[in-house]
């Protein structure tokens, strides 16, 4: 697996997770990625507030995941395996990702946009939707699955939880 891989995994998690924001489409309730958030979070964490903003959306949206899914031999967009949530919170320190990301959460128009783009056409359901048994081999697979239905729930109004199922 490589860098873009991981690159992908990250820029997805901000824009679902701005997506999935209370101003948004209201999956989860919080506005981490709102500009007005970056006024209280720039006073307490002046040199890492985008982490601090990426760290929030992704543990609001991975609980409301967790609630529809459930907790055990699953893993989905926000809660992958150890080494790989490793590897994707090294490139959420990397500026030049950073300030990309953001140009993809502009508005709810750009952040759709980049779901589209990275998509294909898929009937998607509302609620969990198991995408196959997870493996590090398949990530990239699966991600684009992941991204699919996603894009397609976001179109449609509908909230959709993709899962991988694990083998072990």
């Amino acid at each position: 697996m490589n860098d873009d891989l991981w690159i992908k995994i990250y820029e997805t998690r901000i824009v679902v997770g701005y997506l999935g924001e209370k101003n948004q489409n209201a999956w989860w309730d919080c506005n981490f990625l709102s500009r007005s958030s970056k006024s209280f979070l720039f006073p307490v964490f002046p040199k890492t507030m985008a982490l601090a903003q990426y760290n929030g959306v992704c543990k609001a949206a991975s609980i409301i995941h967790d609630e529809h899914i459930g907790i055990g031999k699953h893993f989905h967009l926000f809660r992958l395996t150890d080494s790989i949530e490793r590897k994707i919170s090294q490139v959420s320190l990397d500026d030049e990702n950073v300030s990309k990301t953001n140009t993809y959460i502009a508005s709810n128009e750009s952040a759709l946009r980049y779901l589209e783009i990275h998509s294909t056409p898929i009937h998607s359901y509302e609620g969990p939707v198991s995408i196959g048994d997870y493996s590090d081999s398949d990530l990239a697979k699966l991600l684009n699955l992941t991204i699919s239905h996603y894009y397609s729930a976001f179109a449609k109004g509908l909230k959709v939880f993709p899962y991988y199922r694990s083998n072990n």
